[in-house]
C-alpha cells in the first residue's frame, strides 16, 4: 500500500481525536524516528497550517521559542531512535543558535524544515550503522505498512529473498524474529489511538488490520503487558522487549 493510501486510512479516524494538536506532534516524531521523510512534511505542513501558540509578547521571539520546542521534541525523537544523547544535544546547541540567529519569522518558517531534515539524517546515520541495507529495508517496509496485514511473503516478495533466508538474517540482526518486530510495532503505533482518541478498542483492531478484537488485544498484552482497555485506563508503560 503506498504511504498516501496509508496516511488517508489514518486521517479518516482524525475527528475521533480529543486533542489533535498533540495528535499531528505525536505523528510527526514517529514519522521521524520511523525515517518516514513525505509523512513528516506533511504532517509538519498540516500543524503549519494551525493558529501557533502566542509563546512571547511579539511574533519574531514567539516563533523562536516554538522552533526551539520543536527542536527540543526532535532531540528526544532522535535519542529513542537510538541516537547517542551527546550526538543529539551537539545537535540541538547548533540549531538553538542558528534560531537565535534568525531575524525574521519566514526564515525561522523555513528553517524548521531544515532542522527536521537535520535530524532525519542524523537518525539514518546511526540506523545505517547498527543494520544492514537489507534489514533497514525490511524495517522501512514494516513501519509504511504498519497499519496493514503484513505477511512473510510479502516481505519475501519485496526482498526478493526466500522466507527462510530472511527470517533467520532478520532474527540474527535486530534479535526478534520478523513476526514479533510486526507485533511489537503495531502495539507501538496502536497506543497513540487508544490514549488519544474516542476510537473503540475494536476501531483499532480494523485499522491495524487484526482479524477480531480478541487477537488484537491478545497480542498487544503479550508485548505492552496489559490490554488495551487496561492501557487506555491506566497509560500503562510498555514492557522493555
Amino acid at each position: 500500500m503506498s504511504r498516501e493510501m496509508v496516511i488517508n486510512k489514518i486521517e479518516k479516524y482524525a475527528s475521533y481525536y480529543k486533542h489533535p494538536s498533540y495528535y499531528l506532534e505525536r505523528k510527526l516524531l514517529n514519522a521521524l524516528k520511523r525515517g518516514s521523510r513525505p509523512e513528516a512534511v506533511e504532517t509538519m505542513d498540516a500543524i503549519n497550517s494551525l493558529e501557533r501558540a502566542r509563546l512571547a509578547d511579539t511574533p519574531l521571539r514567539s516563533m523562536k521559542n516554538s522552533l526551539i520546542a520543536s527542536c527540543t521534541l526532535f532531540t528526544r525523537a532522535a535519542i529513542d531512535a537510538n541516537v547517542p544523547p551527546e550526538d543529539a544535544f551537539s545537535h540541538s546547541d547548533v540549531h538553538i543558535r542558528e534560531i537565535e540567529n534568525l531575524n525574521h519569522v519566514k526564515a525561522l518558517q523555513d528553517y524548521e524544515y531544515q532542522m527536521l531534515e537535520d535530524y532525519f539524517l542524523l537518525i539514518a546515520k546511526y540506523r545505517h550503522e547498527n543494520y544492514t541495507p537489507l534489514t533497514m529495508k525490511a524495517i522501512q517496509y514494516i513501519h509504511e505498512n504498519i497499519t496493514e496485514q503484513i505477511t512473510l511473503d510479502q516481505l519475501s516478495d519485496f526482498l526478493k529473498r526466500s522466507k527462510t533466508y530472511i527470517s533467520v538474517y532478520f532474527k540474527n540482526e535486530v534479535g526478534m524474529s520478523i513476526m514479533d518486530y510486526i507485533n511489537l510495532n503495531k502495539a507501538e503505533e496502536s497506543k497513540y489511538f487508544i490514549k488519544y482518541t474516542n476510537m473503540l478498542i475494536s476501531e483499532i483492531a480494523f485499522l491495524f488490520n487484526y482479524c477480531n478484537p480478541a487477537y488484537y488485544s491478545n497480542s498487544f498484552r503479550k508485548y505492552v503487558g496489559v490490554t488495551p482497555s487496561e492501557f487506555r485506563a491506566t497509560g500503562h508503560i510498555s514492557k522493555d522487549w
